[in-house]
């Protein structure tokens, strides 16, 4: 599925990108690669790849566990951990 990239610009808080930067790099990853994981996993799946809830804690996200050849990823960190994994 090689193809041509193109550069994609996005707006968003100027903390949240910095936690972001922080929390994908102990993950070993870049935020472009994080974006990257997350756009083609919501194409794979034909929608976002986790529950989205108007919960009491906004704060949050809770990872809807989610099954796909690879086993089951309770949470985006277990799926990262098995995606460095190969």
């Amino acid at each position: 599925m090689a193809g041509t990239t193109v550069n994609v610009s996005i707006r968003m808080d100027a903390e949240i990108k910095t936690e972001a930067e922080e929390l994908f790099s102990e993950l070993g990853l870049s935020l472009g690669a994080a974006v990257n994981v997350f756009v083609r996993q919501a194409v794979r799946q034909g929608g976002l790849p986790f529950k989205v809830t108007l919960g009491k804690k906004k704060d949050k996200v809770q990872a809807e566990t989610r099954t796909d050849e690879r086993g089951e990823y309770p949470d985006l960190e277990t799926f990262f951990a098995k995606l460095d994994a190969g």
